[in-house]
C-alpha cells in the first residue's frame, strides 16, 4: 500500500543551514495496518508523514502509493492522490472556528467528485462519532474531544483508504485521548482503514500493529 525506497529530505541543500530531516528511509506498510510513528521531537516524524501524505516532496528516493509512483507528480496530480487516498487529522484540529460542525466536515467534499447525498453522509458519520447533536454548533463552542471528533469526521468524509494522524491526542486530556484512540482503533477494525499515527505516547504505540521509530531522520 505504502512503499518508500531510500527516501531522503534535505532542507536548504548546499547552504550553511542545510538540514537533513530524513535520511535513506525505506519501509513498506501493508493495507489495513494500524501503524505508530514514534521518536523525539524534531527527528523527522512529521516530515515523514507529510511525504507519505503527498504534502511534501522528498529530495531523493522513490515513493509508491498503492503501486503508483508519487515522486515527480505535479501539484494538481498530488492533490488528486490526496483526495482519493488520504484523510488527515492533526493535533490542533484545524477547524474553521466560525463554521458549524456540518460546514467543517463538508470542506473536503468540495474537492471531491462525489457530492451526492452529502447531508446524509455527514449525518451518518457524525452519528457514528456520537456528535450528531452538534451538527449545527459552531466550532468555537466545542470541547477538545468534540473538536477532534469533527476533525476525524472531516478526514473520513471522502472515504479515503488511509488516515494520517499527527499527534491526534496531543492537545487532549488523558481520558479524552483514550476515547479518541478508541475511535481510531474502531475505524481500523470495522472499516478496514490503514491508519498511521505520529505519537510520543508509547502506550498508544504499543496498541498498534507496527511501530516505526525515527531518530535523527533514520529508522531505528
Amino acid at each position: 500500500m505504502i512503499e518508500l525506497k531510500n527516501i531522503s529530505k534535505i532542507y536548504n541543500p548546499q547552504k550553511k543551514n542545510q538540514l537533513t530531516a530524513l535520511e535513506n528511509i525505506s519501509l513498506n506498510i501493508k493495507r489495513e495496518r494500524l501503524v505508530a510513528i514514534v521518536g523525539p521531537s524534531g527527528y523527522g516524524k512529521s516530515t515523514l508523514l507529510n511525504i507519505i501524505g503527498c504534502m511534501d516532496k522528498p529530495s531523493e528516493g522513490e515513493y509508491l502509493l498503492d503501486g503508483k509512483s508519487v515522486v515527480g507528480l505535479s501539484q494538481g496530480q498530488l492533490g488528486k492522490m490526496r483526495n482519493k487516498y488520504l484523510g488527515f487529522v492533526i493535533q490542533d484540529f484545524a477547524l474553521i472556528e466560525d463554521y458549524t460542525v456540518f460546514k467543517n466536515v463538508e470542506i473536503p467534499i468540495q474537492y471531491s467528485n462525489n457530492k451526492k447525498n452529502k447531508k446524509q453522509r455527514i449525518r451518518e458519520l457524525l452519528e457514528k462519532l456520537e456528535i450528531e447533536d452538534k451538527i449545527n454548533e459552531h466550532a468555537y463552542n466545542l470541547s477538545g474531544g468534540q473538536r477532534q471528533r469533527v476533525a476525524i469526521a472531516r478526514a473520513l468524509i471522502n472515504e479515503p483508504e488511509i488516515i494520517l494522524a499527527d499527534e491526534p491526542t496531543g492537545a487532549l486530556d488523558q481520558k479524552t485521548g483514550k476515547q479518541v484512540l478508541s475511535i481510531f482503533k474502531s475505524i481500523h477494525e470495522v472499516e478496514s482503514k490503514t491508519i498511521l499515527i505520529v505519537t510520543h505516547n508509547m502506550e498508544i504505540a504499543n496498541q498498534c500493529d507496527q511501530i516505526i521509530e525515527l531518530i535523527d531522520g533514520k529508522i531505528v
